[in-house]
């Protein structure tokens, strides 16, 4: 009997979605054990604990919390990526205003000032997966920012050229060496890993969703002088 051979067969996305799903299934568990034990010992054992010791629960349960919230997102982020687009046409300004509420926290803690142009076009994309690409790169530009509270800027502009809407969000932060232009996009970049912040996916996400509704994405960068990330959206 002739066994067939499938040692070169690639798995679905729709498979390696179920897969994802699984696994994420199965590693929340123990994760939510965690989480609770270690809420348990500090709210009926603490006394026993010196402050040292209560110091590393709280470091144990931050953790936990910190792994799910990144399990919920790449769960989120792969649903989002799997599924066909669903374009339509969507005020721009509606997207950016969602990203801003969604920020609003940091923008408020920042002391970040926001600006908006007035009149901002109406796009064909996936509304759901450009909040999602704009959100990354405003989420960059906020966290990359060491200036004194009511100094940090993030400036957003649109214009029309040959490729489409022309999208800049341009922020006064630190920037990065022109040398990483290319690097910035890949997946797990971190350029400065003693900040810690995400698992370094944001940008690769955003430059994902954008060329996959049609547009390119670009990027200026100097040290200490901030990041200008621009975008198109093809005309409908």
């Amino acid at each position: 009997m002739q066994v067939e051979d499938k040692s070169d067969e690639v798995l679905t996305v729709e498979e390696l979605t179920r897969l994802f799903g699984v696994l994420s299934h199965d590693l929340k568990s123990p994760i939510f054990s965690v989480d609770g034990f270690s809420d348990l010992l500090l709210a009926d054992y603490s006394d026993k604990l010196d402050e040292e010791g209560q110091d590393f629960l709280r470091r144990i349960r931050s953790s936990a919390q910190q792994m799910k919230k990144v399990l919920d997102e790449m769960s989120h982020i792969v649903k989002l990526l799997s599924r066909p687009n669903a374009r339509r046409p969507t005020p721009l300004r509606e997207i950016i205003e969602e990203v801003i509420l969604k920020c609003n926290y940091q923008i408020e803690e920042g002391g970040v000032k926001v600006d908006l142009p007035d009149d901002l076009p109406t796009v064909t994309v996936d509304p759901e997966k450009m909040r999602e690409a704009i959100s990354a790169i405003f989420a960059n530009a906020l966290f990359f920012n060491d200036r004194p509270k009511g100094e940090r800027t993030i400036a957003i502009d649109c214009n029309v050229d040959p490729d489409g809407y022309r999208i800049c969000i341009k922020d006064n932060g630190i920037g990065f060496d022109p040398q990483y232009t290319k690097q910035i996009f890949d997946l797990g970049l971190k350029l400065d890993k003693s900040r810690g912040g995400g698992p370094g996916y944001g940008l690769y996400l955003a430059k994902r969703i954008i060329e996959d509704q049609g547009g390119t994405i670009s990027v200026d960068a100097l040290p200490d002088e901030g990041s200008t990330f621009c975008f198109t959206i093809p005309q409908s």
